[in-house]
């Protein structure tokens, strides 16, 4: 039987022609995730690195290692425009990096896609509303601590993973396997 889920529209999006302005976010939002990046281990550190909260738009999910037993990781290749453009129109970007979610204890996943690039549209991460439809699926009993991140759908994988908690770790620099 197919779980029940989020399900997403898949728009093409071409992020060079216009300035990304965190759109589905208003401000309160944006405190709300910074007040979530906060309370994570090694989320003030990132919150610093990028000077905001992060979005990953048009970011790359380089990695997922899922672990039963384990803690289960989830890289993603990122960084933020300095709003200038290059010679050939598209955005400039800096302070590229590979962010690492540490997630402890997954009680539920939902996946779709994947290919050999996984683009996705912008990452956020939240506590964990109580969700009376999906708990039958849950693998633990879900709590209010838990936390939530969903994976906006760009071109690739996408979804939302529930767990018990979340560190958060960056490396500077693009993958060792980009062309960038």
């Amino acid at each position: 039987r197919r779980r029940p889920g989020p399900s997403f529209s898949y728009a093409p999006i071409r992020a060079n022609i216009f300035k990304w302005q965190r759109p589905r976010l208003m401000i309160e939002s944006i405190a709300k995730l910074q007040a979530v990046y906060r309370t994570i281990p090694g989320g003030l550190e990132l919150l610093e690195w990028f000077g905001k909260v992060p979005t990953f738009h048009d970011g790359e999910i380089v990695a997922l290692h899922l672990n039963r037993r384990a803690p289960s990781l989830l890289k993603i290749y990122g960084w933020v425009s300095d709003g200038t453009t290059d010679e050939k129109g598209y955005y400039n970007l800096i302070k590229k990096s590979v962010t690492t979610f540490e997630l402890n204890e997954i009680v539920y996943l939902q996946l779709e896609g994947f290919s050999k690039q996984n683009v996705i549209y912008d990452l956020d991460i939240r506590r964990a509303p109580m969700n009376p439809e999906l708990s039958p699926y849950y693998d633990f009993a879900a709590t209010d601590d838990d936390f939530e991140i969903h994976i906006g759908p760009c071109y690739g994988m996408d979804g939302m993973i529930r767990c018990r908690s979340v560190k958060i770790s960056y490396v500077p620099g693009a993958p060792e396997d980009s062309r960038s």
